[in-house]
């Protein structure tokens, strides 16, 4: 009765009583009992009645080495493996697939080999079942010679011994050899066999080679139809170049053919869509999707992120939070950047009180999510505490240091952030150079800035880019040295863009250079296309000194390229909320008041003798 009662029983509560009567009537059924425990995943429970056994049988030992790794407790697998062989109980075969996975989940290769002359000593090392689980652990541990040295040796193999050492050599990146085996393949090769090739071209970037072993696998003689994994491999390798015609050619592949669509497949297909730009089809699936887990929300605010629909994005971490899903550091980088992008101050604090309270690794990826949150709201000195107590700081980190100091006009101290960086050996690259440029740019250290662009060249051997050009031009134009900006643009070894006129003819607008601005003129003019922003500011420095016909030629070409500027957007935070702002908006809830304020205060600073100027008037 109570045997039978132990096997329809599926909650511990009634299991606890069942032992309660097995132990009043003095039954024997403690091996019965511990395998329920163990079906049930009851880790604890099971080893105390484990304990409690005379003479634990061999599948009582091996059923609980299985049960601490499949529970991700690897490190009790393997001292309960020790604790049998003090007790003189010989292992059987099925002792050593659960040990050797415990080994690859802890990295352990110096155990795992302990335990492979353990095979050898008892008589296993020619059993197919312990030498594919050895091989397995031996490749995720990256020794693949190892792993090779055991399947040469094996009398006999099967798929899962070939199916693993090419996943092995996929893994660290030896593509050609697990191409090579691919070739050598005794048996019928299949999905899995085929989908760890294409997936291992996928992540070298090769995408046709990808694609080509694709097709080949369709029409081979191993008769494989791909499956939701394939699908996933094809997408992902299609998602790091963001290449959209070929992720749509996969997505319609998996319409046609039904592939069955898991959750992770549908994560795949969010994060493809997302990254080629279709949030709208990024958004259909994720809303389609029935097992909603962390990695698919995050797939869906990165997309919202990555295209600057910031506001979207935060609306989708409350969503989240209301259907208990758990953020994690991708989480909440995505949701900081997001946050930098609308200055959303109050959000942000809670984002960073939440990792501290939540155990959350404060890595240099989070660290620098947080100093560009902050700066970019203004809290220098929040962002500062966090740059320091950030332990092993990258050249990321230091760059969004240094950027955020930048940007916040303190041009000094992004010199001496640089300077620690170098001290602690953290060698600078270009953008480090482009936030120490802008930040003597933001501070007027033109002395300064002149060295940091010698240094980048001459010391680091780095070369220029365009927003380094840019950056420097608008220095030296903001600080005076007009024809040194000038002579700048004309020895720069790359073709200077539309930005380094405008900026150079905003200087000659600030320090009404009209002779200068005539010579830009004169090459802007020299295009094919002139850029629209540069015949505004030239239109604006001609109206400043009354030169009508030069004003009305440019604003004739600015109107036959019927360019148009792009609304500006601003956002603003108010108790939590976040307020979005564009010229002449009329969609706010509280416009109205916002435009009756707005008159007030423009009233007020008339009446102070404010006198508006019209030099500079966009068309």
């Amino acid at each position: 009765m109570f045997l039978n009662l132990l096997r329809s029983s599926g909650n511990l509560t009634q299991i606890s009583q069942i032992h309660a009567q097995i132990i009043v009537n003095g039954l024997a059924l403690h091996t019965q009992f511990l395998s329920k425990l163990i079906e049930l995943q009851s880790v604890d429970y099971a080893r105390a009645v484990f304990n409690q056994l005379p003479s634990p049988t061999d599948y009582s030992w091996n059923s609980m080495i299985r049960l601490y790794t499949v529970n991700g407790f690897p490190q009790h697998s393997l001292s309960l493996y020790s604790e049998m062989l003090k007790k003189d109980h010989k292992p059987s075969n099925f002792t050593y697939p659960s040990l050797f996975k415990a080994c690859s989940t802890r990295s352990s290769i110096e155990k795992g080999k302990q335990i492979h002359a353990h095979v050898v000593k008892f008589g296993f090392q020619y059993d197919l079942f312990v030498n594919n689980s050895l091989i397995d652990m031996y490749c995720k541990c990256s020794c693949m010679k190892s792993a090779q040295v055991v399947l040469d040796e094996m009398p006999e193999s099967d798929e899962v011994s070939w199916n693993s050492i090419i996943s092995g050599y996929v893994r660290v990146g030896e593509i050609e050899k697990a191409r090579v085996l691919f070739g050598e393949v005794p048996v019928k090769r299949n999905v899995v066999c085929w989908t760890s090739l294409i997936n291992g071209h996928g992540r070298k970037g090769k995408l046709n080679e990808m694609f080509r072993l694709f097709l080949q696998m369709l029409v081979s003689g191993d008769d494989v139809e791909p499956n939701s994994t394939t699908m996933v491999c094809l997408l992902s390798a299609c998602s790091s170049p963001s290449d959209c015609k070929l992720g749509n050619w996969v997505s319609l592949f998996i319409d046609v053919n039904q592939i069955p669509v898991t959750t992770i497949l549908s994560t795949a297909l969010i994060d493809m869509n997302s990254r080629c730009g279709d949030l709208d089809k990024a958004q259909r699936l994720f809303d389609g999707l029935s097992g909603k887990n962390l990695v698919s929300w995050n797939a869906i605010i990165t997309g919202y992120v990555q295209t600057a629909r910031f506001e979207e994005a935060v609306r989708l971490f409350d969503l989240m939070q209301t259907h208990s899903v758990k953020p994690n550091e991708i989480t909440v980088v995505n949701v900081l950047s997001a946050c930098s992008g609308l200055g959303a101050l109050e959000l942000g604090k809670r984002l960073h009180i939440y990792l501290g309270r939540n155990g959350l690794d404060l890595n240099v990826i989070v660290a620098a999510a947080l100093v560009d949150m902050y700066t970019k709201c203004g809290r220098v000195t929040d962002a500062c505490l966090v740059f320091v107590k950030t332990p092993n700081k990258d050249v990321a980190l230091y760059n969004t240091m240094i950027l955020g100091l930048a940007y916040n006009g303190h041009g000094s101290e992004s010199l001496a952030v640089l300077a620690e960086m170098e001290r602690n050996g953290t060698r600078p690259n270009d953008m480090t150079f482009l936030g120490v440029l802008s930040g003597c740019n933001h501070s007027g250290l033109a002395e300064e800035g002149r060295y940091m662009f010698s240094d980048m060249v001459k010391k680091y051997g780095l070369s220029p880019k365009i927003e380094h050009y840019s950056c420097m031009v608008d220095l030296l134009g903001r600080a005076g040295y007009l024809y040194e900006a000038f002579e700048l643009i004309q020895n720069m070894e790359i073709s200077p863009d539309s930005f380094i006129w405008s900026s150079l003819l905003s200087s000659c607008r600030i320090h009404r250079n009209i002779e200068l601005a005539d010579e830009i003129a004169a090459v802007i003019m020299s295009s094919q296309n002139p850029n629209s922003g540069s015949c505004i500011l030239l239109s604006n420095i001609y109206a400043s000194v009354g030169r009508w016909k030069d004003v009305i030629r440019m604003r004739k070409l600015v109107k036959e390229k019927g360019d148009k500027k792009p609304l500006g957007v601003s956002w603003i935070e108010l108790n939590g909320s976040v307020h979005k702002f564009v010229v002449e908006d009329v969609q706010h809830l509280q416009s109205k008041e916002i435009y009756e304020i707005h008159k007030f205060l423009t009233d007020q600073l008339k009446a102070e003798g404010y006198v508006p100027t019209f030099d500079c008037v966009s068309s």
